[in-house]
């Protein structure tokens, strides 16, 4: 067929899948922006050094380190912690300021037993990092975010891991390719008059869901820890995120709000009916049980299929976080509930 006999939706994503392939091929063939050469000055009046922990994609590093280079009374050093050797320098501090982990981000700088996390402007944050570099302590935390169209400003320090994990959590269990098979089974269940045998079977079934989706995004962490930190990676999961988000809206519009699974035909749903039917007809035994546990992975199989660039875009940011094995898998739950 040519691209003109195809659905207006098709035609739609693969537009889409082409915008988003160039913006990529673009994005990544374009030199990221250099490392500033490490620099070491003589020590101030004040006998005050700065060490500057920065990463080389980061714009507000680069506004500080840009910053800091206008001042020539200021001494300062500077550590890539995109680099094997600047992040162990940079975990070294942290451990020795005692700074949190869900605090930690770039640019640190650091004087003694004293930090400022971020770079806003020289008129805000410029006068702290002079203060610090006098030797004072800075007072708070500098702002960060920025300024988008339409929107107005978003402040990043307000916007939580724990605030992410709730709100894509939220966003991913109103997903239409399991949300029809819960409706199906509690269809099925309210004729049931024994109000402990409901609670079993609904019991198992969405906590077997619950510990199937957390080892589905325990290895999509897994994999991005091993992988590390890689530039196309990055611009690929942000992408990915705003092809989904795009597709989505389009989805809204065409159906006047009516969002549908298109992941499972007519044929898959009546297959998945005819297992919540024998699943739920089973007598509570270990086998009714099993059973249950089995629709659990079936369904989260949909699911997952439907909705997997959500789950992957927040383990991405969560592997880019300097956080504890025990704060990952936090995380994760607190997201799955």
């Amino acid at each position: 067929k040519s691209f003109a006999h195809l659905s207006p939706t098709t035609r739609f994503r693969a537009a889409l899948a082409a915008i988003l392939a160039l913006a990529f091929v673009l994005l990544s063939l374009a030199p990221p922006r250099e490392s500033p050469p490490p620099e070491f000055r003589a020590p101030s009046a004040t006998g005050v050094r700065l060490d500057v922990y920065f990463h080389p994609d980061c714009p507000h590093c680069h506004a500080a380190i840009a910053f800091l280079k206008s001042q020539a009374h200021v001494s300062y050093a500077l550590h890539d912690v995109s680099a094997p050797e600047g992040r162990r320098r940079l975990d070294e501090a942290v451990s020795r300021l005692g700074v949190a982990r869900e605090d930690v981000g770039v640019p640190l700088i650091v004087a003694g037993d004293r930090y400022l996390v971020g770079f806003d402007s020289p008129a805000t944050t410029g006068r702290e990092l002079l203060a610090l570099a006098a030797g004072a302590r800075p007072d708070a935390r500098a702002p960060s975010g920025v300024d988008l169209p339409l929107v107005g400003h978003i402040d990043f320090a307000r916007h939580s891991l724990p605030a992410l994990a709730i709100m894509l959590g939220l966003a991913d269990g109103f997903n239409p390719c399991a949300m029809w098979v819960l409706v199906y089974m509690i269809s099925l269940i309210a004729g049931v008059q024994e109000r402990g045998r409901i609670l079993l079977r609904v019991g198992v079934f969405v906590g077997s869901s619950g510990v199937l989706y957390f080892l589905f995004m325990t290895a999509w962490l897994n994999a991005f820890l091993v992988i590390g930190y890689v530039r196309p990676l990055t611009i690929l999961m942000a992408l990915v995120a705003i092809g989904f988000g795009v597709d989505f809206l389009y989805e809204i519009v065409r159906t006047r709000g009516e969002v549908v699974c298109e992941v499972a035909d007519a044929a898959s749903r009546q297959k998945t009916m005819r297992k919540v039917r024998a699943a739920m007809s089973r007598p509570l035994s270990l086998d009714g049980l099993a059973a249950m546990v089995g629709l659990a992975f079936t369904v989260n199989s949909l699911e997952f299929a439907c909705s997997a660039a959500l789950p992957a875009v927040y383990t991405h940011v969560l592997a880019s976080a300097n956080l504890s094995t025990v704060a990952w898998l936090g995380y994760i739950a607190l997201y799955v509930l």
